[in-house]
């Protein structure tokens, strides 16, 4: 198994959008690719917290590195754009 774990940096006021793309496009676009499970994850406001997350779990690279090459999930990235900082892509090994 493979974990992903995204942390995405979001621009300031530009939360309730981030928020919409992630629940309503990034988690169908990751189950429909085959993904066993992925968990969107907002921030905590309390804490200042400008971070979402998302957590997927792949049941092998393959199916992952194609989700990654199509043209719904390069869309995605392309509208998430004006409303991100920056983030990271982790990938980790799940025994």
């Amino acid at each position: 198994m493979f974990v992903r774990v995204v942390n995405i940096n979001c621009k300031s006021g530009m939360e309730d959008e981030l928020r919409r793309l992630g629940r309503d496009v990034l988690v169908p676009i990751n189950k429909e690719a085959g993904c066993v499970d992925v968990y969107f994850l907002e921030p905590n406001t309390d804490d200042n917290n400008p971070n979402f997350g998302v957590v997927s779990i792949w049941a092998n690279k393959e199916t992952l590195i194609n989700m990654k090459k199509s043209e719904k999930y390069i869309a995605l990235l392309q509208s998430l754009a004006p409303f991100t900082e920056s983030f990271t892509d982790s990938l980790y090994i799940y025994k």
